[in-house]
């Protein structure tokens, strides 16, 4: 069956109309037309797999990893890099239009020069197959497990370990069913090693130190957290601020433009020494901190324990003290709260904000809101909320965290109308 793909998802798969119904097909360009077969047929649109390229775009380039069909990891590495940004910029602005209503330049994305082997953090996934083990990723949207033996989104350094663990798993004693964390410092450049699942502590860490020795090892069952090896946290600088990271606390995965972001959000914001600043959902602390040198106060608040005691680490530790941080659902602390402040941030998980942590905000009448997002629908629908608040949108920046990856971070400013 012959079409043209004419639009895209937010999961990057390209959208063609056969027979009135939508038709989404991955690995495809808008602008190519293609031969593809019905896989999946719903009420109101269809999927197709891609049979063959008619006329190919342009920016069409083959793929350098090996997994690529089949992994489902990433989903641009048919598409020149300059053309993914463009792609990924025409998810943000259509998103903001057909679910937000907000209608406004969204800023070209900010790419990298080198859009490879950014993660400073991969999650393995082990199983025994006929004896064999075999250690990967799971497909999208199933549990299905792929055996990959590397991985061009992650460092060298990370794959050499990872790969020792792969062909020396029944000697070093390693569980069926283990997920495999392994975090490195973009500072350091040392690693973090974390299994998890029943049997884990049981594993034999002396013979992997033997291979390479990691800045701490830990193994986590039933939930209990077990240092095994080394020092407790890893090692992380942005902007010149020292960060102590645990083993399971969010930091984001892509160092270069993570710093970017930073960048982008305090010149949104422009402190001044009298100002009181939220930030909502602030993890370890890594935006709260960058701002803390600018601010009278600011006031961080996350739900995941071990990131706010990271997060109070880090302030002591780099000697800030105008830095206040609340273990807790933003939605349940947030309305609580007797500060007025001049800036809000905002940096939910891809679900988005709760309206009723919206609705506290909005009450508190800040004069700016940055709201920084990795799901542009989840996105939209809460400036939605905001907008009716009295809030315009008044700047929008997309940021490529996740190159090769149908992903995008977007750091919005909103001031009070």
């Amino acid at each position: 069956m012959r079409c043209i793909i004419d639009g895209l998802t937010h999961s990057g798969e390209g959208v063609a109309r056969i027979e009135g119904k939508a038709t989404f097909v991955p690995f495809t360009i808008p602008g190519e037309t293609v031969d593809v077969k019905i896989v999946e047929e719903k009420k109101s649109f269809q999927r197709a797999r891609l049979e063959n390229v008619v006329n190919p775009s342009p920016d069409r380039v083959a793929p350098p990893c090996l997994y690529y069909f089949s992994c489902g990891g990433c989903s641009y590495q048919h598409v020149q890099y300059p053309r993914q940004l463009e792609l990924k910029r025409q998810v943000v602005r259509e998103a903001l239009k057909r679910i937000g209503g907000i209608e406004i330049e969204v800023n070209p994305v900010l790419g990298m020069d080198n859009p490879w082997h950014y993660r400073n953090k991969v999650e393995w996934h082990t199983w025994q197959k006929s004896g064999q083990l075999v250690m990967g990723y799971y497909l999208n949207d199933s549990r299905r497990l792929m055996d990959i033996s590397s991985c061009l989104l992650i460092s060298s350094e990370m794959q050499e370990y990872s790969n020792f663990i792969r062909e020396h798993g029944e000697e070093l004693k390693l569980p069926d069913n283990c997920e495999i964390v392994v975090r490195q410092s973009s500072a350091s450049r040392e690693l973090m090693l974390i299994f998890i699942g029943s049997g884990a502590s049981q594993i034999d860490f002396a013979r992997m130190l033997n291979f390479r020795e990691a800045a701490s090892i830990y193994s986590i069952e039933e939930g209990i957290s077990r240092l095994h090896y080394g020092d407790q946290t890893l090692p992380e600088t942005l902007d010149g601020i020292d960060y102590q990271i645990s083993p399971l606390s969010f930091f984001q995965v892509n160092h270069r433009q993570t710093e970017k972001m930073l960048g982008i959000i305090r010149d949104y914001v422009r402190l001044e020494s009298s100002d009181n600043v939220l930030d909502a959902y602030c993890g370890t602390g890594s935006i709260a901190l960058n701002l803390a040198g600018s601010a009278r106060l600011v006031v961080g608040v996350e739900a995941f324990k071990s990131a706010v005691k990271d997060a109070k680490r880090n302030a002591f530790h780099n000697h800030v003290a105008n830095c206040k941080f609340i273990k807790g659902p933003c939605e349940d602390i947030v309305p609580g709260l007797e500060e007025h402040f001049h800036a809000v941030i905002l940096d939910p998980p891809r679900a988005g904000c709760k309206e009723k942590l919206l609705e506290a905000i909005i009450k508190n009448k800040p004069k700016k809101i940055i709201y920084v997002s990795c799901n542009p629908a989840t996105l939209a629908r809460d400036l939605a909320v905001l907008v009716q608040g009295q809030y315009a949108v008044e700047q929008v920046q997309p940021i490529d965290m996740f190159p090769q990856t149908s992903h995008v971070e977007v750091v919005c400013l909103l001031e009070r109308a």
